[in-house]
């Protein structure tokens, strides 16, 4: 449902740029179920091959799509990392950083009107999160060249988000939400017409105000008797609720009601605490079982869902102004520097008396010890950060625990890696070659690592920039397929190659369908110039529309359709014909001169992959040896006209 809604909010249009944020954090989740809402695209329902078409989909984003997420609360699932995602832990000083939101900067192609499309929620980037537990959201747009009360509020919250995240210095996505916040008219009265603006409320910041605070100075006038109710998987493990206490006291609701959380039919919290509730005039409510059912249907036996939403609602007959966010029902959640949280407090349009959503609970029922949700966090967590740079082949670490650090060992799925020396705190140390090598090579398969630092031990996921030069999930095209793959003219149609041979690739024994030697020609050789025309057009559109990143892909990058890897595949005897490879590499030499002079500060922008390049281009000697070799003597005689006539370099032909 969370998926459906956020793409039917983003309705087709291009993403700019996206930042989550999220408790839990589960990397290989993320990549194949929640960034396809991103993209209006068909994807295949093989995991891997979905994975390859939203790679291709992630180019003219790249550095522009970001998670923040507590380091301490990270879900290894099926154990991969693998796509240009931003990967940027957050731990504050005290406290966990909590909040679930979603900021998708959006562009309509026929307006060209920007957008911020925001969810906030209660759900972390999990597969319990977006797809097993009974969840809540909310979904609002602010439109670039209109008026919002939230802009303001959200633009706090992301400052404050890059303040904790200061030890990575490049957030181009949180710039380009930035840019859009900063030209929206702001809306500085709380109410127009009698109804209430929406409002973003977070928590977090040292000297912030309590979460209970911040409602009163919004909306307590409206909020003092109304009725209440709280819905939070969590409570304090006390025999009272300081935070529910506050709220009763402060706005003296009428009638109030609170989620039991359960679980396995055991309440879990105190009974101390259940007793108390009911002492202060409250009453103890469970959701429905239709809501509360695995698939839509409750059948006998079968296990409920669990709530992990987090609602605030207030009403009365005639209105309803609810909170939903990340708030549990705790004192973490509820001071203003305990954890980072985040919520949004709006008035609900009401075409009827609102009712409670738990049915009350009469009888008390058995208890088990009470649970917290960040119950096993921490105790597999080490504070080193560690990020690698395919460009340049750089890898550094960061301790970010108190003082300096201990001796460090790396492992990855317990086979030892390398050791790590003492660290000062908050400094970027590099890695040495060889021990960057290792982490090259492991990242090609997995993105976590797993560090012991002496009594400490958890998961390290590697945050990972320059994504073009990383290594695509497929690496074998043809030289045929590539060029085949340049000459596509639509997304769509690329989108249908990669499923095409992802499938081609995964069947049992299967491979792709033989291909047949053009006829004549013109067959042979106008495919290879139509291709190298298709990329060199891409390209130079890209750098005129500033697309930077999705150029270097496709010049430097070592994707499966990366110039750099087309070439390199010249120098195989399986590559086909001399004849043709020498003409493909002509070919690569002229469009890479060509970007070379058109655009000349992108092309120093890169020197690994003008690197890359050149070296892969030098097979043109090779291959013009064996063209004479096969022929007779007045072949190097033709090839010393041709070549700089093909390569531009004679401005005359005489006749």
């Amino acid at each position: 449902m969370l998926t459906e809604a956020l793409r039917e909010k983003i309705n087709g249009r291009e993403v700019l740029a996206a930042v989550f944020c999220t408790f839990r954090f589960d990397p290989g989740f993320f990549e194949r179920e929640i960034l396809p809402a991103l993209f209006d695209l068909q994807l295949h329902q093989d995991p891997q091959i979905r994975r390859l078409q939203i790679e291709e989909a992630l180019r003219p984003l790249s550095g522009r799509v970001a998670v923040y997420y507590d380091p301490g609360a990270i879900v290894t699932g099926d154990g991969t990392a693998c796509l240009d995602v931003r990967r940027i832990p957050v731990r504050p000083r005290t406290g966990y950083f909590h909040p679930k939101n979603a900021f998708i900067l959006v562009r309509d192609p026929s307006t060209q009107e920007r957008s911020l499309v925001v969810l906030t929620g209660s759900a972390n980037l999990t597969q319990a999160g977006w797809w097993e537990n009974v969840e809540c959201a909310h979904l609002e747009e602010i439109a670039e060249s209109g008026r919002s009360r939230t802009a303001p509020e959200i633009q706090g919250f992301l400052r404050h988000v890059r303040t904790m995240a200061k030890n990575f210095d490049t957030q181009a996505a949180l710039d380009d939400i930035h840019g859009v916040l900063r030209a929206v008219q702001p809306i500085v009265h709380r109410t127009a017409s009698g109804r209430m603006h929406p409002h973003f409320l977070f928590n977090g910041r040292r000297g912030a105000q309590s979460l209970v605070d911040q409602l009163d100075a919004v909306a307590g006038q409206w909020l003092r008797h109304a009725d209440l109710e709280v819905l939070s998987p969590y409570l304090d493990d006390a025999d009272a609720s300081v935070p529910l206490e506050t709220l009763i006291d402060r706005f003296r609701p009428r009638k109030w009601r609170v989620l039991l959380p359960e679980e396995d039919g055991l309440a879990r919290c105190r009974p101390e605490l259940y007793a108390w509730v009911r002492e202060r005039g409250g009453e103890w409510g469970r959701l429905p079982k239709a809501v509360l059912a695995r698939g839509g249907k409750q059948a006998a036996g079968a296990a409920h869902r669990t709530v992990h939403a987090k609602v605030y609602r207030f009403f009365t007959k005639d209105w309803e102004i609810t909170l939903v966010g990340s708030f549990n029902l705790t004192s973490p959640a509820h001071s203003g520097s305990g954890n980072v949280e985040s919520g949004l407090l709006s008035e609900i349009a009401v075409d009827r008396r609102p009712q409670f959503w738990l049915e009350a609970i009469e009888e008390p029922p058995p208890f088990a010890q009470p649970v917290s949700e960040d119950d096993g966090v921490d105790q597999g967590y080490v504070p080193l950060l560690a990020r690698y740079e395919w460009a340049s082949g750089r890898a550094e670490v960061l301790w970010d625990g108190a003082g300096d650090s201990p001796l460090i060992q790396m492992y990855d799925r317990g086979v030892h890696l390398f050791d790590v020396g003492h660290l000062e705190r908050a400094d970027w140390t590099a890695l040495t070659a060889d021990d960057a090598a290792i982490l090259r090579e492991r990242l090609r398969e997995t993105s976590f690592l797993s560090a012991v630092a002496g009594d400490q031990q958890g998961i390290v996921l590697v945050h990972e920039t320059g994504m073009a030069h990383r290594p695509s999930i497929l690496l074998d095209l043809s030289p045929a397929d590539i060029l085949r793959y340049w000459s596509m003219l639509t997304a769509e149609q690329r989108n249908a190659c990669i499923a095409e041979h992802g499938e081609a690739l995964r069947g049992p024994g299967e491979g792709l369908p033989a291909e047949h030697p053009p006829d004549t020609i013109f067959d042979r050789f106008a495919g290879i110039f139509h291709g190298f025309a298709s990329l060199g057009r891409a390209v130079r559109d890209a750098l005129d529309e500033e697309r930077g990143e999705e150029a270097r892909f496709r010049m430097f990058g070592a994707k499966y359709d990366s110039l750099p890897v087309l070439v390199e595949q010249m120098a195989s005897e399986t590559a086909g014909d001399p004849l043709d490879r020498y003409v493909m590499v002509l070919c690569a030499r002229q469009l890479a001169d060509l970007i070379c002079r058109r655009f000349p500060a992108f092309w120093a922008s890169d020197p690994a992959g003008v690197s890359r390049l050149e070296e892969a281009l030098s097979v043109r000697a090779v291959l013009r040896e064996q063209l004479i070799a096969r022929n007779d003597a007045e072949m190097a005689e033709f090839l010393d006209w041709y070549e700089p006539r093909f390569l531009g370099e004679a401005a005359v032909v005489t006749a």
